[in-house]
């Protein structure tokens, strides 16, 4: 797991490498700049004209000074525009400026229309807490404009660091060269989209700058694969646990199937399908190995149901199940008989949207996959005001009701009730296609069917869904990504995952 900060976490790192390892601000000053002229010098474009360095007065604008000097003793033809008042400017600003100053880098405080290889923003860093308007929003604008590459130094000015979203504008960068850890706003929709190619450079700053204290954030890698448990040599079917799957309505069964081939794909020993009779046949061809159990579409046999509910070791409920009155009546016996975990899915949490009280009462451990639509309902507010407060709304959520939240969207957001939260850095957008989320499901319930402690697999789960459609757009691409595609990708992370060394 890679871990991930806001503004605050990165300060308090900083202040701690400085402060308590006594590494001088300046000297991780020169790091970083150091990491951005050789991210610079990798490109020979760059060295054809003149780099234009766009500077604030702050210690992300001192950043940009060290780079110019840095550039110009390498022989770069480079020039530096400053925004802002430079008597007011921080103390490491000062000293790189008076350093620039005696080794006669041309500075300017206009905009010049010069031809340039390569702009340089580094106007505000990670502590951008208003919106950007006058000179520095036209200079913003004057660099967009411009058809000149930008590269960013730490974070494009204009993004918020904490949730991803624009201060009134914000810098469209090419490439950023960010310091220590990925910050929560580069990897957040829109500030994603102004990000470009994303840098991580070590300057000096690493985990022993978090002293006792514990990250907030956190992504789920390749090394994570880890968790899923070996098969063992004296095993069987049993060994890797017994999924419930409620899902599928009257001649509705895809979803059904999907979520039970994921299952299977991941690991897990059986997967019984819950569904109405009509589903029987089609299940049957399409997913030979799992178990059917149907029921009357007009009447739910309550004994049947509990008795189902009592063999599983996880239940995962949602996936085209419809939410007519049948289908809240099942919903309503299981969370009041389920002693698993549940995964909750798709219309079970449409059902739960017109009363989200039921969570309130004494469960087992929810997990929640909602995509925006579906928290909108559960939170009766709008799609907008979610996408605009992903990590804010996935946390009272499940801080509210106490259930493990995964809130899906281009970077899906899983909330750990009092704990940490993840960032989905898997995935891409050929798995916005029908289907993708019951596999995601699937995937889920079939982890924690094999021992995987939920807290561990609603996250691994999120990872492994969008690495499996990375894998598959090798083959298929972007736009012939379909979710029958993504259930081969498993198949093929479960077999990396088999065959590392490294794990």
């Amino acid at each position: 797991m890679e871990y991930l900060v806001n503004a605050k976490e990165m300060k308090y790192c900083d202040a701690n490498t400085s402060d308590f390892f006594g590494i001088n601000s300046i000297v991780l000053m020169e790091r970083a700049a150091l990491a951005v002229v050789n991210e610079v010098k990798k490109h020979e474009r760059y060295s054809d004209t003149e780099i234009l360095i766009v500077c604030g007065v702050g210690n992300n604008g001192a950043d940009g000074l060290a780079v110019s000097r840095m550039l110009f003793l390498n022989d770069y033809c480079v020039s530096v525009l400053i925004l802002g008042d430079i008597e007011k400017a921080t103390p490491e600003f000062k000293v790189q400026y008076n350093t620039i100053q005696k080794y006669k880098i041309p500075v300017f405080h206009e905009w010049m229309d010069k031809s340039y290889s390569l702009i340089i923003d580094s106007i505000f860093g990670i502590g951008l807490s208003r919106s950007i308007e006058g000179k520095t929003k036209q200079i913003i604008e004057r660099m967009n404009e411009n058809s000149v590459p930008v590269l960013a130094i730490d974070i494009a000015s204009g993004i918020n660091t904490d949730d991803g979203s624009i201060m009134g504008i914000a810098v469209n960068a090419e490439i950023t060269v960010t310091f220590a850890y990925k910050k929560i706003g580069q990897l957040l929709y829109p500030g994603a989209n102004y990000t470009g190619t994303l840098i991580v450079a070590d300057i000096g700053i690493n985990d022993k700058s978090w002293l006792e204290k514990k990250p907030s954030y956190g992504a789920f890698d390749l090394k994570d694969l880890k968790h899923i448990p070996n098969r063992k040599k004296q095993s069987n079917k049993g060994t890797y646990g017994k999924v419930l799957l409620i899902a599928g309505s009257a001649d509705m069964s895809g979803a059904a199937i999907l979520s039970a081939k994921a299952a299977y794909a991941s690991g897990c020993g059986l997967v019984k399908v819950y569904t109405p009779k009509e589903n029987r046949m089609i299940l049957q061809q399409a997913v030979p190995e799992a178990i059917l159990s149907s029921y009357d579409s007009n009447k739910i046999e309550k004994e049947q149901l509990v008795k189902e509910i009592q063999w599983a070791n996880i239940i995962a409920m949602g996936p085209g199940m419809g939410k007519m009155k049948i289908q809240k009546e099942i919903l309503k016996i299981v969370l009041e008989n389920a002693s698993v975990p549940l995964v909750l899915d798709a219309d079970a949490l449409n059902i739960l949207a017109e009363d989200t009280d039921l969570l309130l009462r004494p469960h087992t451990e929810y997990i929640l996959t909602p995509h925006l639509g579906e928290m909108a309902r559960l939170r009766n507010s709008t799609v907008s005001f979610i996408q605009k407060n992903m990590i804010s709304v996935a946390e009272e959520f499940a801080r509210e009701y106490n259930v493990i939240c995964v809130l899906k969207d281009a970077t899906s957001i899983c909330s750990i009730p009092y704990g940490k939260t993840y960032l989905n850095l898997s995935g891409n957008p050929g798995m916005a296609t029908a289907g993708s989320g019951d596999v995601l499901t699937g995937i889920i319930a079939s982890l924690i069917a094999q021992g995987v402690v939920p807290e561990t697999a609603a996250p691994l789960g999120t990872y492994i869904h969008g690495l499996s459609g990375d894998i598959m757009i090798q083959h298929t691409g972007m736009a012939g990504l379909m979710a029958s595609d993504i259930i081969h990708g498993i198949k093929k992370v479960m077999k990396q995952r088999d065959n590392s060394e490294t794990l």
